[in-house]
């Protein structure tokens, strides 16, 4: 038997998100959030979310990634140099 989702049922998409405009209690930056905050709680931007998780910045991040992407090309054909070598 296939099954689809979980043991609750098939996954449903509930479309976009609501995005919910807020001022940054670290830096006081303003940015969206998909959520509603609750009256009186302290609410982060996504840069001090971040970093209060120790967590890279995003764009860090991504650059990281790409530096490796680049990097791996280089070391498969110096694994195929050396294998030329020993034949």
């Amino acid at each position: 038997m296939r099954r689809f989702g979980n043991r609750f049922g098939p996954r449903r998409s509930f479309g976009p998100r609501e995005m919910t405009k807020i001022k940054c209690a670290e830096c006081g930056k303003e940015d969206e959030v998909p959520f509603k905050p609750r009256e009186g709680s302290r609410v982060l931007c996504q840069e001090c979310f971040r970093k209060s998780r120790g967590l890279p910045p995003r764009r860090e991040f991504k650059e990281k990634v790409e530096e490796e992407a680049e990097e791996e090309p280089e070391e498969a054909e110096e694994a195929e140099e050396e294998s030329e070598d020993i034949e």
